[in-house]
């Protein structure tokens, strides 16, 4: 996949879950959000107005694992990986997968700067193996490390995820 392709495929992805996400906030609160642009770092990835105030909202999605985000995406087949990745996925319980990918985007995420406050942070669920429940389930092992940068972080699990559907704020 070539630069042009991948930075296509990323802006719409983050279009698309900010719009689950913006629908699901609204749905269920009182004071709803609205999409603004699209924006390139040092912003977040997108501008949203909640009532009269500005918001930034960076967007990150986890998978499970780098081979299963590649097969979601339409990146990969699972038969292009070898037996040896197969033999991993098949040993590391889909909880541990799914938890380490979430903790993995918020500690890298909690070091990013951004000329724009305040800053959601919107993690996509794209892991069809973990669902809403099962998240809040493993609230406790949720890790969001002290001293980033966003206002609100969020976790969506929304049509790219197995049911039930819905977002809890991590932070």
């Amino acid at each position: 996949m070539n630069d042009n392709t991948f930075n296509k495929q990323k802006h719409n992805l983050e279009y698309h879950a900010v719009l689950s996400f913006i629908a699901e906030y609204n749905r269920t609160r009182k004071r709803h959000i609205h999409f603004i642009c699209q924006c390139e770092p040092p912003m977040p990835d997108t501008l949203c107005r909640l009532g009269d105030k500005q918001i930034g909202v960076e967007v990150a999605h986890t998978y499970g694992t780098g081979e299963e985000a590649a097969t979601r995406l339409g990146n990969l087949d699972m038969k292009d990986f070898p037996d040896k990745v197969h033999r991993g996925r098949r040993i590391i319980p889909i909880s541990i997968r799914a938890l380490r990918s979430l903790n993995d985007i918020l500690a890298k995420k909690a070091n990013a700067k951004y000329q724009f406050s305040p800053t959601w942070l919107l993690v996509r669920n794209g892991f069809f193996h973990f669902s809403l429940t099962d998240y809040c389930k493993s609230k406790g092992e949720i890790l969001v490390p002290h001293g980033h940068p966003f206002e609100k972080i969020w976790l969506l699990c929304d049509e790219r995820s197995i049911g039930p559907k819905g977002m809890m704020r991590l932070h």
